[in-house]
């Protein structure tokens, strides 16, 4: 029999396990449906996002615009999508998932609209800085909303499958972007995103996506347990889900959030200068055609997505759920590729793929797991937006400081310099996560 408390959801009383399978495909469909639905949302998120750095070159040809300029750009966006992460991961606890996402989706659709429509550099910054704080509720709100349907034991295989949204987005967004920029010039590679992504927010808006104990359903760790037999009761009470400040200050007092956050902000820092800097590093210093050089960073997702998946088996099935040990070891790697990529680069263009292929497999593998999985491991249910919203948070930090740095660096001391910075931050990151080698999610 289930009740029901005034703000709580329905209280599941004890039975046994042959009755607990009445809502066994239940719970698979609603699995299955908030892992499209938000795997989708932050696909899409993509499409106005990267295709920046695909009509970099050409816009700052049409505005006249230096690397510096065009630095500021990305530091104005990605500054404004770190402040986004602390305040939207706080409110995402506060009004749900499907509401932070979905209102983030129609924002930024329409700040790409201004962008495209964009005739000065003061446009461009304004409307993409603000972009940035629209594509921040994505992440915050999708990791609150997916947390609550997979267990710990099965995280990290999972959220490496889920994590592959942002790769497949980051490509369609290239692909999209750069033929639209060819044959219909930079302007084109705004709107028609644009129009795609609001289109799809109202799609969003219009699925539930609630909470398994909210449908009436016990929690994952409970479900997992009975489906197992491991236990042979859904004996289980109803859980708080608004999170209060004390949930989110012991986000920001955990010291393995901190290590996560930290490890984020180095990763986050290569991973946008690449995303953001590599097509205009291959056109304008390699020589590349335009459509050459989007096609070429084609590689750069393609490989990332072997990479978060089997990043994210290897912690389950190899080191039982740890997540540590494959974030330092493809770390260490990514040190390695990195530093050498400026001289590998220049030796013709097979190399050059083969080199961008395994930088983006050496990447993604450790954002997978560090933003993600472990941030779900040891982050507080309650809390959860906000422990999302933390890590990513300090991780775009360094995606800001990024643009800057990268914009200088190669205008005054030359691309070499840019790509041996890497390997450092790299291995700072790598030595971060070996200090919590051997920690486990929390049951």
């Amino acid at each position: 029999m289930n009740r029901s408390v005034k703000g709580e959801p329905p209280r599941h009383q004890g039975t046994n396990l042959s009755e607990t399978s009445n809502y066994k495909p239940l719970y698979r469909r609603i699995r299955i449906q908030t892992f499209i639905l938000t795997w989708l949302a932050y696909a899409f998120f993509y499409l106005c996002r990267t295709n920046y750095s695909i009509v970099k070159g050409t816009v700052a040809r049409a505005f006249n615009l230096d690397s510096l300029q065009l630095g500021y750009i990305d530091t104005t966006h990605l500054a404004m999508y770190a402040v986004g992460q602390f305040a939207n991961g706080v409110l995402g606890d506060k009004i749900g998932g499907r509401l932070l996402v979905g209102f983030g989706l129609l924002a930024t659709a329409a700040l790409n609209l201004l962008f495209g429509a964009g005739q000065s550099f003061f446009i461009l910054l304004v409307s993409y800085g603000l972009n940035g704080f629209a594509q921040s509720a994505g992440w915050p709100g999708c990791i609150k909303t997916i947390s609550q349907w997979f267990s710990a034991e099965e995280r990290g295989t999972v959220m490496g499958v889920w994590c592959t949204c942002y790769q497949v987005g980051s490509l369609l967004s290239t692909f999209l972007a750069t033929w639209l920029l060819v044959h219909y010039g930079w302007r084109s590679a705004w709107f028609v995103p644009a129009i795609v992504v609001g289109g799809f927010a109202l799609i969003f808006l219009s699925f539930p996506l609630k909470s398994p104990e909210e449908e009436g359903l016990p929690d994952i760790e409970t479900y997992c347990s009975q489906q197992s037999g491991r236990i042979a009761a859904a004996q289980f009470e109803p859980v708080r889900f608004e999170s209060n400040w004390d949930d989110t200050l012991g986000v920001v007092k955990s010291r393995v959030i901190w290590i996560l956050g930290a490890t984020y902000f180095f990763l986050t820092f290569v991973r946008y200068a690449l995303l953001f800097w590599l097509p205009f590093y291959m056109s304008h210093s390699l020589h590349y055609q335009v459509s050459e050089a989007g096609y070429t960073f084609l590689v750069f997702d393609s490989a990332g997505i072997l990479g978060a998946i089997l990043a994210g088996i290897a912690s389950d099935r190899i080191f039982s759920s740890r997540r540590a040990p494959v974030v330092v070891l493809m770390m260490t790697g990514l040190a390695v590729v990195t530093y050498f990529y400026g001289t590998v680069s220049t030796m013709g263009r097979v190399p050059n793929i083969v080199a961008v292929a395994i930088m983006g497999f050496l990447l993604y593998g450790p954002v997978s797991l560090t933003g993600t999985a472990a941030t779900i491991d040891f982050g507080s249910r309650r809390a959860m937006s906000a422990a999302a919203g933390f890590v990513n948070g300090l991780g775009s930090i360094g995606a800001a400081l990024s643009g800057v740095v990268v914009g200088y660096l190669s205008k005054n001391f030359g691309w070499p310099v840019v790509f041996n910075l890497f390997g450092p931050l790299s291995l700072i990151g790598a030595l971060l996560m070996a200090s919590i080698w051997n920690a486990r999610p929390k049951s």
